[in-house]
């Protein structure tokens, strides 16, 4: 018998509903870890600029709460402890101050001291060399003159991933200063808390090297290494003039950036050094203060969780997703008015014009593309994009504008790969892999842009829903791109019939955009590759009808599976199933009973393991995966059973 998912769907809905803004959006929070709001606080201390009594409690209460069973802090909630992220924490702490011995920060510092904070990874170098409790000499160089190699060099930072060029520009500035704060009592007595053999025998020099094997994903490569020998003897004998043309060259392109994204930057963990940045160059630049000032769109606050510095904004992207959601109930009381709501919204966030200097400033044209944020955030993706264009037609088709449309067509296509895949923010540039120069030691395949399988399924699928809407849209060049996306998702398709997704963990996340993208394509239910897929999901149903996968799998590449079944990965396996045209009602049966008993009384799913990952090693918990998702699965599922 096959369940009646009507109440569950209605309660669901209804829960969603409210969760919408007065503007027509929707937006949960990207949780990361404390890494950012440690930074947050200490950029605060740099700039001599403490924080509001209110703010100070607010982040130690979500130092508070953040913390492991142990009492020590991780790149998130389900890793053991990080030497990187509990050190910048207790630093944090200490400045906001937390007394030393605190039962807060205690367990902190006898871990710090027990592991050596000389071993603390490359970025917590930097930081503590910046307040004065390491020492620039123990910091392998950061060159500002790589940005002067010609363009056409792999090694140029433009031929790097965006989030990376753009926190290695500000690493890059920064370091030319070799700024230090000064040594007040607090500084000092941190220094005999962090090095209890004491800071003045500390040999910073050979430590430059010396990493926490825990805290990393993997060591720098001997290449790498190689290249920090070579810049270590450039360092020592580079020209002061040439150096300062190369910083104020620098200065320049931040200033852009912050201008360009409403003074937010790409991330806040960019956005902050370039603030220190712009302060180092002149304390009074209005850039850097009006910078400082538009952190707070990172941030967010309650009473129970405190006040956290979040890695992303959702709002388009959480939008759009909400809006397809939606889409299947709407039969139900406020959705239609919700959906042009929503519509509305997305609408006015597309960007409409190209930013004047994108070029120099090694950027796409940003010219028809969605951020994952909103349109203050100033850059689009490529998979943002497409699904805030599905959202668009799901959600108001006719008052669609084919002009807006074509801009988006445009922009997806620019981020297309020479292979047929498609990038996030901008298509891949080297023609050579360069992963061997990542000096990032936490995190992976962060070096250059990618093929993904969720942005090559997204882009398809928008890419012929609005060929299907507006066939104007799709000439020669477009209906190139799409079959040559449809061969890159068939070529990347593991022997299993599973695809490995990079933003999501992960197998079965993959697997549910490699789906979508072959029925966008044309794939029929007979398809081999089709059905393949739909048989590994149905080969990984639990025993209580969901699926459940653990992250581990993402640091080796390989599916694990969880001793638990997770909310959000059985919406996106049923999602795929039932979009797929599965025949195995048993298992979609029991994967829709699964969320139907799992929901709670106010239409609720309940918080699980984080689903969201980048560059392999950060979860994300993304609030209103837990919501829409199963919303989406269950309207779909219901469709599925009044037709049969």
């Amino acid at each position: 018998m096959r369940p009646d998912a009507s109440s569950a769907l209605r309660m669901a809905t209804e829960r969603l509903l409210h969760l919408q803004s007065e503007d027509g959006s929707f937006e949960g929070e990207v949780l990361w870890c404390p890494m950012l709001s440690a930074q947050y606080v200490l950029l605060h201390h740099i700039l001599d600029r403490p924080l509001l009594p209110d703010r100070r409690r607010g982040v130690l209460r979500y130092f508070e709460r953040s913390r492991l069973k142990g009492g020590l802090w991780s790149l998130h909630e389900h890793e053991p402890p990080n030497l990187f992220v509990t050190t910048l924490v207790y630093v944090a702490a200490r400045l906001l101050g937390v007394e030393r011995g605190d039962s807060l920060i205690e367990p902190a510092r006898r871990f710090i001291q027990n592991e050596g904070v000389l071993g603390i990874p490359t970025w917590g170098k930097f930081w503590l060399a910046l307040l004065n409790l390491y020492e620039w000499r123990g910091i392998n160089a950061i060159l500002p003159e790589v940005w002067g190699l010609p363009r056409w060099m792999p090694l140029h930072p433009s031929n790097w991933y965006c989030h990376t060029r753009m926190i290695y520009m500000g690493m890059a500035a920064v370091y030319a200063h070799r700024f230090q704060a000064p040594v007040t009592p607090l500084i000092a007595s941190l220094r005999e808390e962090l090095y209890p053999d004491g800071f003045a025998n500390a040999d910073f020099a050979s430590s430059r090297n010396r990493l926490r094997d825990a805290d990393l994903h993997a060591r720098p490569s001997v290449w790498l290494r190689i290249g920090f020998g070579f810049a270590r003897i450039f360092d020592r004998l580079h020209s002061k003039r040439l150096r300062a043309r190369y910083v104020d060259s620098m200065v320049r392109n931040i200033k852009w950036e912050l201008k360009t994204t409403n003074h937010t930057s790409i991330s806040p963990v960019s956005g902050i050094l370039n603030i220190l940045t712009l302060w180092l160059h002149d304390p009074e630049d209005p850039d850097g203060r009006r910078g400082l000032a538009q952190l707070d769109r990172w941030i967010w606050e309650d009473d129970e969780g405190g006040l956290r510095v979040s890695g992303a904004r959702s709002a388009s992207w959480d939008t759009a997703f909400a809006l397809q959601a939606l889409s299947t109930a709407s039969e139900i009381v406020g959705v239609r008015d919700a959906l042009q709501s929503g519509a509305d919204y997305l609408r006015n966030q597309q960007i409409d014009n190209s930013f004047e200097g994108f070029q120099e400033a090694y950027r796409n044209d940003p010219l028809g593309g969605w951020c994952f944020a909103a349109g203050w955030h100033g850059w689009p993706v490529t998979d943002c994009t497409a699904e805030a264009v599905l959202g668009l037609l799901t959600a108001d088709s006719d008052a669609t504008d084919v002009t807006a449309l074509g801009d988006a067509v445009r922009f997806m296509l620019r981020g297309q790969n020479r292979d047929g895949g498609f990038g996030t923010y901008e298509a891949k540039r080297p023609l050579i892999g360069l992963e061997w120069l990542n000096p990032a030691e936490m995190f992976a395949d962060s070096m250059t842009e990618h093929s993904y399988v969720e942005c090559t399924a997204s882009c398809l699928a928008a890419l012929v829903a609005c060929g299907e809407r507006f066939p104007q849209l799709i000439g020669q060049a477009e209906a190139k791109a799409i079959t040559r996306a449809e061969a890159w998702l068939r070529r990347v398709q593991e022997r299993d019939g599973s695809w490995r997704g990079e933003w999501g963990v992960q197998f079965i996340y993959g697997t549910f955009f490699g789906i979508r993208g072959l029925l966008a394509a044309g794939a029929q239910p007979g398809d081999p590759a089709l059905r393949s897929a739909c048989q590994w999901l149905l080969d990984r149903q639990r025993d209580d009808g969901g699926w459940g996968e653990h992250y581990r799998g993402c640091y080796t590449g390989e599916y694990v599976a969880h001793d638990e079944s997770q909310v959000i990965q059985t919406a996106w396996a049923l999602l795929a199933l039932l979009e797929a045209g599965d025949t195995d009602w048993n298992a979609i049966t029991r994967g829709a009973q699964f969320l139907i008993g799992t929901q709670s009384a106010d239409g609720t799913w309940p918080r699980q393991d984080m689903a969201g990952i980048f560059f392999r090693t950060a979860l994300l918990d993304y609030a209103l995966y837990r919501q829409y998702f199963p919303l989406h699965a269950l309207g779909l599922y219901e469709q599925r059973r009044l037709e049969n």
